[in-house]
């Protein structure tokens, strides 16, 4: 997986290598990232399917930026962009996605909204 910064040192995009091809995301347009394993999901706007690829989801959270994606669960990293709502332990992206929020994740998360509200 490879990045680009801007001038703010702040990564726009990456391209992660899926089905035998680098591919570039925009940032922006992930919605929120799937852990499987050794394999990580990425959930876009506007794609009805997730991306795949072989790398898995802490070598992806090293990558993204801190102010705008954040783990809530050991198998999800949500963009805070695309949070439409927030109820006790889930997360609502694009009406159609519910994220649970898993315990060991759930101050940090709660630190976040308390401080974006």
């Amino acid at each position: 997986m490879k990045s680009i910064k801007n001038d703010n040192n702040k990564r726009t995009f990456l391209f992660i290598k899926s089905e035998y091809k680098l591919i570039k995301i925009n940032l922006s347009d992930v919605l929120f990232l799937s852990g499987l394993r050794d394999y990580t999901q990425i959930y876009m706007k506007g794609k009805a399917s997730p991306l795949t690829t072989l790398q898995n989801l802490k070598q992806f959270e090293s990558k993204l930026p801190e102010d705008n994606f954040i783990r809530v669960h050991r198998s999800y990293i949500v963009s805070l962009n695309h949070i439409d709502s927030i109820s006790r332990n889930e997360i609502s992206i694009a009406s159609h996605y519910t994220i649970p929020v898993g315990n060991a994740y759930k101050q940090a998360f709660d630190e976040m909204v308390e401080k974006n509200s």
